[in-house]
């Protein structure tokens, strides 16, 4: 960050940040797309006035997959929990293993051909499942397709019956971050 935030700036994205992740969980969404455009977004966020002048990157369709769905039901272990239940993970012949444990099906390279299919959204390809836009986009929505993630917390609060007294302070919340954006 280039400048110091105020405490209610501070406190609205701290706050923003945290009901997003719970978003994300309780609405089971699907925020995936390939790492080579992750790291296109990386390099266009380090240009000046990113936020305000750049396109990223972002999935155009966030609802969960369903049965049918490319990459539905496909298993995910994460390393993180292999090292929780003791495995080396630095062990080739590990990592091999697991992964010919995955399915019988695998490459040269011992990777799931399974593992290798992207989640995207339904009826649709790898390349559709996302499209560049502007942060205003990804934060307050897109056309009818993409709500926007400020719309998705204000609907999680609504789902979580949130009271009027803290209702009232996340909408000052909600109402500021977008400001943030303009110029």
């Amino acid at each position: 960050m280039e400048i110091q935030l105020t405490d209610f700036e501070n406190s609205a994205f701290t706050v923003f940040i945290v009901l997003l992740t719970r978003v994300i969980i309780s609405f089971d969404l699907n925020l995936y797309i390939p790492l080579s455009r992750v790291d296109q977004n990386m390099q266009r966020a380090h240009s000046r006035d990113a936020a305000k002048r750049s396109k990223f990157f972002f999935r155009r369709h966030l609802a969960p997959l369903e049965e049918g769905d490319d990459g539905y039901g496909v298993k995910y272990n994460s390393m993180f929990a292999r090292i929780s239940n003791g495995h080396d993970t630095t062990s080739s012949s590990m990592v091999m293993s697991s992964h010919a444990a995955d399915s019988d099906n695998v490459d040269e390279n011992g990777v799931s051909h399974q593992r290798k299919k992207a989640p995207v959204a339904p009826s649709s390809n790898e390349e559709n499942s996302y499209e560049e836009m502007t942060i205003a986009e990804i934060m307050n929505g897109k056309g009818d397709y993409f709500p926007g993630l400020i719309p998705l917390v204000l609907a999680y609060l609504e789902y979580t019956y949130c009271d009027d007294l803290t209702m009232e302070q996340m909408m000052k919340y909600m109402d500021f971050i977008p400001k943030t954006n303009d110029g």
